[in-house]
């Protein structure tokens, strides 16, 4: 079977789990089928990607603001271009992945063209499937400004050429693999979309098991780790105050060591917010960290703090914690608690609270007992999330999707 996999980003250039899961998705997929990535030209300030003969770097990037919107006509022209010319490469299925910062159009020119489609949904885009794009949307009724609504009748102008005539209501078979109960409640099916297979397949970290066997030796002194992205919606400032709450309302000193690339001014913001709660001394920064680092990181550390104060759909790092045996301790939001349940695997909280996120480091560092119960549960929840069965139920699923499709597509 020929597979066309789309995706925002493709390794090398990525900025998290999400590109190197579909990488690792394809490669397990080439070894039964012939897979085709169409994804952006974007480098993200990296040095650009060699030649790949299975990757197209053809989509024009955008970015969600303004500017943004001002190349999207132009942008979703060009990526229409590149769609049909994928297309020529005569795909059983399309496989769509992260369809966010790169014009939409190129899904409905893909879902119009009768291939059968499938969608990996790990993030909140999946929901506002071309009711967000910044030039389908101009094509929907809505109530706009002046301003807005002459720029909608130029984008509606545009869209009359024969290359494009897009309809972003149109619906389409299609299946879906969710990676999380979470993320199909909170994002939810488009009203663009026809579910005709849909299944709960959930994300795995592809350095999951690197950190199995890991051997532990606990610093002298109580270190809590952050390993992740250091953004806002990461929640490091909740981290920061619950370090601070921990020596005021507990009696503990501890250390928290932040692993990973900072958002360019946040990395500042953060450490005058340790600075003024007393505990900049005792913010150790590493900055982005390979494998190695971060298993010398999680080796050290007395608990594993993820503050998320954005709705999650289900955050590997949870994952690798419990491989390495480290006590978790995360805010309960999205799919975090799906994948690590309260109190059996985990001790959450409530998200932005950091004295509660204090309260919950305090009981791992201090009920010895109770936490190498759940650390040990927790390690044997984390079986469940072994990469070679993630892979085989992804194999699984786009034979199943191109068979479900088909028949749907057949029927009508």
């Amino acid at each position: 079977m020929r597979i066309l996999v789309t995706s925002t980003l493709y390794p090398p250039i990525a900025v998290g789990g999400y590109e190197r899961e579909c990488a690792v998705v394809v490669e397990r997929l080439r070894r039964d089928h012939d897979v085709l990535v169409l994804t952006t030209d974007a480098t993200l300030g990296l040095p650009p990607a060699p030649p790949q003969p299975d990757v197209r770097r053809e989509l024009p990037a955008l970015t969600p603001d303004w500017r943004g919107a001002l190349r999207a006509p132009a942008a979703t022209l060009r990526a229409v271009k590149a769609a049909r010319r994928a297309l020529q490469w005569r795909p059983d299925l399309v496989y769509a992945w992260n369809g966010t910062s790169f014009p939409q159009a190129v899904l409905r020119v893909l879902a119009d063209s009768g291939v059968p489609m499938a969608f990996r949904v790990c993030e909140h885009w999946f929901g506002r499937l071309f009711t967000g794009d910044q030039f389908l949307r101009e094509l929907l009724p809505a109530r706009r400004s002046l301003p807005r609504a002459a720029w909608s009748l130029g984008c509606r102008a545009l869209d009359r050429l024969p290359s494009l005539r897009l309809d972003p209501g149109r619906r389409f078979p299609a299946a879906i693999s969710w990676n999380s109960e979470a993320i199909r409640r909170m994002a939810g099916v488009p009203p663009s979309v026809e579910p005709v297979l849909e299944r709960i397949c959930h994300s795995v970290p592809y350095n999951g098991a690197a950190y199995d066997g890991l051997r532990r030796d606990p610093a002298p002194e109580p270190e809590i780790a952050f390993i992740g992205r250091v953004t806002p919606a990461k929640g490091v400032n909740v981290a920061i105050e619950a370090l601070a709450e921990l020596q005021s309302r507990h009696g503990i000193t501890a250390r928290l060591v932040v692993a990973g690339p900072e958002e360019e001014g946040h990395g500042e913001q953060l450490r005058e917010l340790a600075a003024a709660r007393g505990v900049a001394d005792r913010v150790d920064w590493r900055g982005p960290l390979e494998r190695d680092g971060v298993a010398a990181v999680l080796s050290r550390a007395h608990a594993l703090i993820v503050p998320s104060v954005w709705q999650e759909p289900f955050p590997l790092v949870t994952i690798e914690g419990a491989f390495a045996r480290v006590p978790i301790v995360a805010a309960d939001v999205g799919g975090v608690g799906e994948g690590m349940r309260d109190g059996e695997h985990a001790l959450l909280y409530p998200a932005t609270d950091p004295a509660a996120a204090a309260d919950a480091l305090r009981r791992a560092l201090t009920e010895k007992e109770e936490t190498a119960a759940r650390v040990e549960r927790a390690y044997r929840r984390a079986q469940d999330f072994r990469l070679e069965r993630y892979l085989e139920a992804q194999a699984r699923f786009v034979l199943d999707a191109h068979e479900a499709v088909g028949r749907r597509a057949r029927s009508a």
